[in-house]
């Protein structure tokens, strides 16, 4: 069976800390975590957990160092697969680790793509249509460990692992983001973002979810509102990568 590792950089999480604990101990083999300067018990909760097997601690904001240590941490695990996540996001409950040994089992496909939803309290997420465009994008990835993968060293807003090339797979695997849900933890966010790129104030102002239309999340992955729902987000896709498609064919000719 292969052996997943999930990656977690955090700093002050306590608010989520038990509860992603309870979703990523059922997936995860391993758990490999840097703590960012935790004041309010997350790095004590988590240390103590069994599946966290290495904790590191580092000062000072900078995404894309943060992620670089933490990976090479991971690897010193000898993962198959590894998947990175935050603190605030927790999978839908219906999936269990056999859904993701079915994915990990294939041969052809080095990464799969999972949505996540803008959650604006524990049961409405937000449904705007610029919102559903954003969950329709698949921001989250798991992938094929190789040495070839790296993190963009950007301080801030540094994405998806790089270098990681081979067959990408969409999955309707949904992903609950909960961290828009607290104003006091935005407000934090927002500050350190402020400090670092005082000119994204109107990116910063979108965190709030301001204007929303609420639309009541469903457990159950077969439902029919569940279904529908993913049909018009994969529609939403395609208006995604029909202009990539036309940027590259002008670009050939």
């Amino acid at each position: 069976m292969a052996k997943l590792v999930i990656m977690l950089r955090v700093k002050d999480g306590i608010l989520f800390a038990e509860e992603w604990l309870r979703c990523f101990e059922k997936l995860a083999d391993e758990i490999v975590v840097l703590d960012n300067g935790s004041t309010d018990g997350t790095y004590e909760t988590l240390k103590k957990h069994p599946k966290v097997v290495n904790i590191i601690q580092t000062e000072g904001y900078n995404e894309g160092r943060d992620k670089n240590l933490l990976y090479e941490q991971v690897r010193l695990r000898k993962p198959d697969w590894c998947l990175w996540i935050d603190i605030d996001e927790i999978f839908e409950p219906q999936l269990t680790r056999a859904h993701f040994d079915r994915l990990m089992k294939s041969r052809f496909i080095n990464k799969y793509a999972f949505r996540r939803f803008h959650f604006m309290d524990r049961e409405h997420f937000a449904g705007s249509w610029y919102r559903l465009n954003y969950s329709a994008g698949h921001d989250r990835i798991m992938w094929r460990e190789n040495p070839s993968g790296y993190f963009q060293n950007l301080v801030i807003d540094s994405p998806n692992v790089k270098g990681i090339s081979g067959i990408k797979r969409n999955t309707n695997f949904r992903l609950k983001h909960l961290g828009y849900i607290n104003k006091e933890l935005v407000d934090k966010k927002a500050e350190i973002y402020r400090a670092i790129v005082p000119e994204k104030e109107d990116i910063l102002q979108s965190m709030y979810l301001r204007g929303e239309r609420p639309i009541k999340w469903d457990d159950n992955r077969k439902s029919m509102k569940t279904i529908f729902l993913n049909q018009l987000l994969n529609v939403l896709q395609i208006t995604h990568i029909v202009p990539k498609v036309i940027r590259r064919v002008k670009m050939i000719w």
